[in-house]
């Protein structure tokens, strides 16, 4: 795996190296002082992986993680100082995948480098299908590609892992807290602020309407639950809820 490292600090980022060297040593690590260094890095080598700095000297990191994200879909971690509320926001409405704040543990950040590769890079299920179409709007499983009216969505990591999780379950709602969990990891799953985040980012770019949905349907209180068949005007008829199904199974018992 290819991990670009941008950050002006070239202490730390040999520091980051040192720690890669000694708890991933697998990794081929690339770095870059500056935005516009750190893009052209992105067209020439492409990561699997960037770590990204926001102050940077020529231009913001939230600004260069935008013109990633409109590049490549490869998982992007915010390592910055910067530790306001607003700031975190910011830095995943920009693109990023995850957001950690200085000072940290390095072998934390191991394991998030590790659980977003393997999200970016699983691999489908034995009998699963390999593409899956909703309406205008079509998840391919195996080229981890998302296509509406035939044109190419350019989702964050994130991003594809929720459709694509739902779009497994299609018509039935999946709770708040397993899409958090299979997503984020077991740590994240009562902090739905993540997921309402990425939903609404998601939906701005599948959505004639981001404000009625007619393909991600919320069911307040359950989850979310991608329409199986296409778009309806955003109702949410058709979608089954756990709940749902448990009655069920007891009524045929």
């Amino acid at each position: 795996m290819k991990i670009l490292l941008v950050d002006d600090e070239k202490e730390f980022l040999k520091v980051l190296e040192v720690a890669f060297q000694v708890y991933r040593p697998g990794y081929r690590l690339i770095t870059a002082v500056t935005g516009t260094e750190g893009l052209a890095m992105v067209e020439k080598e492409r990561p699997d992986l960037i770590v990204l700095d926001v102050m940077l000297p020529d231009m913001e990191g939230f600004e260069v993680c935008r013109h990633i994200r409109a590049r490549t879909s490869a998982p992007i971690i915010h390592l910055t100082a910067r530790d306001r509320e607003e700031d975190v926001v910011q830095g995943l409405e920009s693109g990023a995948d995850d957001y950690i704040t200085k000072p940290f543990g390095y072998r934390t950040l191991m394991a998030r480098v590790d659980a977003l590769l393997r999200r970016a890079g699983g691999a489908n299920g034995g009998d699963r299908p390999d593409v899956f179409h909703c309406g205008d709007l079509t998840v391919d499983f195996v080229r981890r590609q998302v296509t509406l009216k035939g044109k190419k969505l350019y989702l964050t990591a994130k991003e594809y892992r929720i459709i694509e999780e739902l779009a497994r379950h299609p018509g039935q709602v999946v709770s708040h807290k397993a899409l958090l969990t299979s997503i984020w990891g077991e740590e994240y799953h009562d902090e739905p602020q993540y997921l309402k985040t990425y939903v609404y980012r998601l939906r701005r770019k599948i959505e004639v309407d981001p404000r009625h949905p007619q393909y991600i349907i919320t069911h307040y209180g359950d989850g979310y639950c991608l329409r199986n068949g296409g778009p309806s005007n955003g109702e949410a008829h058709g979608c089954e809820t756990p709940g749902r199904r448990v009655r069920d199974a007891l009524t045929q018992r």
